[in-house]
């Protein structure tokens, strides 16, 4: 069956209505989780078409780095005329740096259900895969990131001064996606926005999974309306975190006023033991311990 037959296939394929949503801890699967076949063969696709190299093995897709895809149809709701609603979900792991493996879901919108699909797996390869394939470097090689000393014995050092042992909490900041229908206002943001502020200016909100050695997958998501309403998403693991909506909010009132606004972006939260020096810290260092 071609690629193009397989998509056509798909119509149809999910039943209607809400999906059912687990809490955080019970919504991880075992990485030998299968992988609908059908749904595969679009993923497959959407990293075809990205750019990027991977083998297909009984149960999920594998790229060379190791990091193992498996995908599974939640639900589809046709929501008016030539508009459909899709929601998939991709289970990621890998053997050495997250075995226990993180779920995320995938929604997005189409003409038909396969348009939908195929749409919200390209989003996921340019949003989300970037920072899952950082998250299986020691050194992350693509994305920006932000470390935390949590150590209450060690402090991260100069590369001229002698180095140690600590323990950090990484956060991989992936790509953003903003959409603004006004221009910027000439005169400039007293801090422009950048790869970080989604995240820091709701930091406060993960304090206690900071403190943890829980790898974490986290949606951050934050809306202006033309009306000037304002909206704020958040999932950890793919489930809500409503600790995060109140300074994600916050956040929305410091915006120069552009119309519709909204920002989103997808970071991974995971712990590194290594030896320090400050060349290992590529944007910032703030000390979270207790």
């Amino acid at each position: 069956m071609s690629l193009l037959q397989s998509l056509k296939t798909l119509k149809n394929k999910f039943s209607s209505g809400s999906p059912a949503v687990a809490s955080v801890t019970s919504s991880v699967q075992t990485p030998q989780m299968q992988s609908d076949p059908l749904l595969t063969e679009v993923l497959a696709a959407a990293l075809s078409d990205a750019g990027f190299a991977f083998e297909r093995l009984a149960s999920c897709i594998q790229l060379p780095e190791g990091l193992a895809l498996a995908v599974q149809p939640v639900t589809t709701n046709v929501i008016g005329e030539g508009r459909v609603r899709s929601c998939t979900r991709i289970h990621a792991w890998h053997s050495q740096y997250f075995s226990q493996g993180i779920s995320e879901y995938q929604h997005a919108l189409g003409p038909d259900e396969a348009a939908a699909i195929a749409e919200g797996f390209a989003q996921w390869v340019k949003m989300d895969l970037v920072v899952l394939l950082d998250a299986t470097r020691d050194v992350p090689r693509d994305c920006t990131v932000i470390e935390m000393n949590v150590a209450n014995d060690a402090k991260i050092v100069e590369a001229a001064e002698p180095v140690g042992l600590t323990r950090f909490r990484q956060v991989i900041l992936g790509p953003v996606a903003h959409l603004a229908t006004n221009p910027p206002p000439k005169q400039k943001e007293a801090h422009p926005f950048c790869p970080c502020c989604l995240f820091t200016e709701s930091m406060e909100a993960f304090h206690a999974v900071l403190q943890t050695d829980q790898f974490l997958g986290v949606r951050l998501f934050a809306s202006r309306d033309q009306l000037g309403a304002q909206a704020a998403d958040c999932r950890v693991n793919g489930e809500d975190f409503a600790a995060a909506l109140p300074a994600l909010t916050a956040y929305v009132e410091k915006w120069p006023q552009r119309g519709l606004e909204f920002r989103k972006q997808y970071v991974v939260i995971r712990t590194v033991s290594r030896i320090v020096d400050a060349s290992a810290v590529p944007l910032s260092s703030t000390d979270v311990s207790n």
